[in-house]
């Protein structure tokens, strides 16, 4: 019979007693094994340990009912999420008040559970219910694409470049020829014909022609027309002459609405006439948000060498600035005694950080990652004002519950999935060294810089390998010298760019920032130097199989586990890992990306270099298609060169069992013909508005099958069509 602390019971009750070291144990009844008692043992210790645990899988849930709400069931009634979603809550409430007054135990711990699956079951109901509420909320009209030039009269509110390398504007519309006021779309976004781009802030008139946002170049590829509903623009395009600017903004509430885009704008022109160097625009994309004068090269390499979490304003740079601002302030407080002794030094020094993150946030146009970043940073200086911990995954469930309800479709993009997902593997490794204080001697200052980086690589690793399915999902391949890159990165990010960034902006109001600013742009300079290094080494640029939405979720389900349980329960995720990644390596390989109504096809078979067809008008496609198969710099600019893979009279495609070519479709209009085993299969202009897939499993190929998409920003855009594309 074990023997444990606290009072004694008998023998032959089989009740729970804890023990010194924490543990719950159960006293053995007559007839009972040792291995049926060494269970019970461990089932008790994991009940108690995971207690409080429970609760951090209620923003999962609903993650989870977000992300169906603002994609595969878009189109449900709101008032059944919400119903569904009330009755589970009523079940939870009846539940938890049948498990007070019940006095059989084992009928208790049942009503308990069942209280427990219908709480989940609210939150992922009310996730869904949420997706639903906020695309209605956004809703706004979308363009026709009527294949005829149109005059878009507006205000610019922000500017960036292409992949080209041109300028593209982000225009508050006022008036769209040919448009009535209730079918104007809010804003639109287009890609400018001038050398000098106008200023935010002024009012332009454009002869652009405009079309619909796209949606996913081919069926489970990212969707961007969701992403603009939810942005609120409602068309894309390009102008065809340089526009005219008409004037500045007249009324009040319009200068206050551009009035911060234009300083945003003039800080980062600023920043990059006071540095030389190629680090001044990488800088004004860090410091101002504005990625303008960030080159496409230098923004590719970053993207190679797993740094392009740097070009964002998110996590890293609202962590930084609130760590800087926070030390700063605690120090300064620590040396005026009768301050520090009056008033708690740590609390000061979170509403400084917390009130100088806000301002950065909004300075840098309060974009998704800003906002999720700063809602995280709020709730850990909450927790220090509360006097709580202020790293906690139960820290970690409030900011996530706060940016999904806020932003429900946060849920389906990739950027949140990472920035959490990261941050719930960091957590979760600040848990298991917590207990862990340090004995001895403080260490000299040679092992301190080794541990420095112990811990950079260590965290390093733990961020990437968290975010790794979401990633390698997304972006179709992944970047296996990040580890060292984020190692080298990190000294000069967070010591360098970071203090001299920071300080540059204090010193801006008294004109005396440039010298500040030249030495930040100089550390990022080095950055991107090592970005360039980085994606020149081989294997920097490792594609990853395609694959469907089922082996992501299972391998963003398995690192979760991990993550939030704290008991051996969480090796359990073994089990996910293996079934996710043995699912994904079992995945059918596509041979061809047909883009959609067939304006480009690219062929990937399994042995020799990819090619690619379009027509005179798919190029768009074709470097979209080029991006979701996840094909290298190399052979991104191999495929659109027009001397190697022409247009479609002069191209064809395939291997053995398929062949596809262009054909003339009369009207000036090209149409995708595909043979596969005999059979022919063609796509005109209406027909495959999505793209689609042609998959190998082995000897078989076929199409791959999708359900249609789902949402209102789907049902706008379909309309009256382009004529298709001219043969060339």
């Amino acid at each position: 019979m074990a023997i444990a602390s606290g009072r004694e019971t008998n023998s032959k009750t089989g009740s729970t007693t804890r023990r010194g070291d924490g543990r719950l144990i159960t006293r053995p009844r007559e007839g009972e094994s040792r291995l049926r008692i060494w269970l019970g043992d461990r089932l008790q210790n994991m009940r108690a340990q995971e207690a409080d645990r429970l609760i951090l899988w209620l923003p999962v849930a609903f993650a989870f009912g977000a992300g169906m709400g603002c994609s595969v069931r878009a189109d449900d009634p709101v008032w059944a999420w919400v119903s569904l979603t009330l009755v589970a809550l009523a079940l939870w409430l009846g539940m938890s008040l049948g498990t007070q007054r019940l006095a059989d135990t084992r009928i208790a711990g049942l009503l308990s559970t069942v209280g427990l699956f219908a709480l989940l079951s609210a939150a992922f109901l009310g996730g869904g219910a949420s997706g639903l509420l906020r695309a209605q909320a956004v809703a706004a009209p979308i363009v026709v694409d009527t294949g005829k030039p149109q005059i878009v009269t507006g205000f610019v509110q922000a500017i960036d470049r292409t992949q080209a390398e041109k300028w593209r504007a982000l225009i508050v519309v006022e008036t769209v020829e040919g448009l009535k006021p209730s079918d104007q779309p809010h804003a639109v976004r287009l890609a400018l014909a001038e050398d000098e781009p106008p200023k935010p802030g002024q009012q332009i008139r454009c002869m652009a022609m405009l079309r619909p946002p796209p949606g996913p170049v081919v069926p489970g590829a990212y969707d961007h027309s969701r992403r603009a509903w939810f942005q609120g623009l409602g068309g894309v395009g390009y102008a065809l002459k340089p526009c005219l600017v008409v004037s500045q903004p007249s009324s009040i509430g319009q200068k206050a609405g551009l009035q911060l885009a234009e300083w945003r704008s003039a800080a980062a022109r600023h920043i990059v006439e006071v540095t030389e160097g190629h680090g001044g625009g990488f800088l004004a994309a860090v410091a101002t948000g504005d990625r303008a004068w960030l080159s496409q090269s230098d923004s590719q390499a970053l993207q190679t060498a797993g740094l392009s979490h740097v070009i964002s304003v998110s996590g890293l740079h609202v962590g930084l600035l609130g760590g800087l601002i926070y030390l700063l302030f605690w120090r300064l407080i620590a040396l005026v005694p009768p301050v520090a002794l009056r008033f708690d030094a740590r609390k000061i020094a979170a509403i400084a950080a917390l009130a100088f993150t806000l301002t950065y946030c909004v300075f840098t146009g309060a974009e998704a990652p800003a906002v999720r970043a700063f809602i995280m940073s709020a709730i850990a200086y909450g927790a220090i004002l509360l006097n709580r911990k202020a790293i906690s995954m139960r820290g970690l469930a409030i900011a996530a519950m706060c940016v999904l309800m806020t932003l429900p479709e946060s849920a389906i993009d990739p950027g949140f999935q990472m920035s959490f997902l990261a941050t719930a593997g960091l957590v979760a490794l600040w848990e298991a060294r917590e207990g862990q204080s340090p004995t001895g001697p403080r260490p000299i200052f040679p092992t301190r810089i080794v541990g420095w980086f112990g811990a950079a690589a260590a965290t390093s690793l733990v961020a990437g390998l968290a975010t790794a399915p979401v990633s390698a999902a997304t972006f179709g391949r992944v970047a296996p010298w990040s580890l060292p890159a984020n190692v080298l990165a990190a000294p000069i990010l967070d010591f360098w760019v970071a203090p001299l960034a920071t300080l540059a902006a204090i010193l801006a109001p008294f004109r005396l920032d440039a010298w500040a600013w030249q030495g930040a742009a100089n550390g990022l300079a080095i950055t991107l130097d090592l970005a360039h290094w980085v994606a020149d080494l081989p294997g920097a640029n490792a594609r990853i199989g395609w694959t469907g939405s089922t082996a992501p979720i299972i391998l963003i389900l398995a690192v979760l586990w991990l993550c939030l349980w704290r008991s051996q329960l969480r090796f359990l995720a073994i089990i996910g890992f293996v079934f996710g990644f043995g699912l994904w390596a079992a995945s059918p390989r596509p041979v061809a990306w047909i883009g959609p109504e067939g304006r480009a096809i690219l062929a990937t078979p399994s042995t020799g270099d990819a090619s690619l067809c379009r027509t005179s008008g798919g190029r768009f496609d074709a470097n979209r298609l080029i991006d979701a198969a996840g094909l290298d710099p190399a052979s991104h600019d191999r495929l659109l060169s027009s001397g190697q893979f022409g247009y479609a009279r002069q191209c064809q495609v395939g291997e053995g069992d398929w062949q596809a070519r262009y054909v003339y479709g009369g009207r000036g209009r090209g149409i995708l013909a595909l043979d596969l085993r005999g059979q022919s299969h063609v796509f005109g202009p209406g027909d495959i508005p999505d793209g689609a897939l042609l998959m190998r499993a082995g000897w078989r190929v076929y199409f791959y099958d999708i359900p249609s998409r789902k949402g209102p920003w789907v049902a706008q855009a379909r309309g009256p069509s382009a004529q298709g594309e001219p043969m060339p």
